[in-house]
């Protein structure tokens, strides 16, 4: 268990590190994205394999079945953020060479960030064949529903990782 722990730290320490780098580089939009995200993907994986360690420490049949469901649900989201950053490296010519994607349509759906944390931001913008992710944007739930909800929106918008460069009121 002890095993476990020390490495679940080994990778917690750097993901720290490299989130706590990302805010100095925010003017470099790819490199500072894909930095968060492969942050996070290390506190998932790192919490991912402490309850894997935890499975080897706990006695009841119970308990290791939540650590059990735990780890491999960490462990996803840990892909699924290197995944992100994976496909924002893509991005990168693209997004240095402006050679984006753009589409006119009027969402279907929307997610937001949860309001725990302040005013809630709008995360992404659901299409019928196509998810938006316009986190970085900071648009509020406020602005958007005042300005945009129902209208159709001109969304430019990385090829890869599909995160948005620019959302507007599509205008004729």
């Amino acid at each position: 268990m002890a095993v476990f722990m020390l490495i679940a730290l080994i990778i917690l320490l750097p993901s720290f590190v490299m989130w706590g780098v990302s805010f100095f580089i925010e003017e470099h939009f790819i490199v500072h994205e894909m930095m968060n995200a492969l942050a996070a993907a290390g506190v998932s994986i790192c919490f991912g394999i402490g309850f894997i360690g935890m499975v080897l420490g706990v006695k009841n049949w119970f308990g290791k079945m939540i650590c059990v469901v735990i780890s491999v649900i960490m462990l996803g989201i840990g892909y699924s953020f290197a995944e992100t950053s994976s496909l924002l490296y893509k991005d990168k010519a693209a997004y240095e060479n402006n050679e984006f994607e753009e589409m006119v349509a009027v969402p279907i759906g929307v997610e937001y960030e949860p309001p725990d944390y302040g005013l809630p931001k709008l995360m992404k913008l659901e299409f019928e064949e196509l998810t938006i992710d316009v986190y970085n944007l900071e648009i509020f739930r406020k602005d958007y529903e005042t300005n945009w909800k129902g209208k159709p929106l001109e969304i430019i918008y990385l090829p890869n990782s599909h995160f948005a460069v620019s959302v507007k009121e599509y205008v004729e």
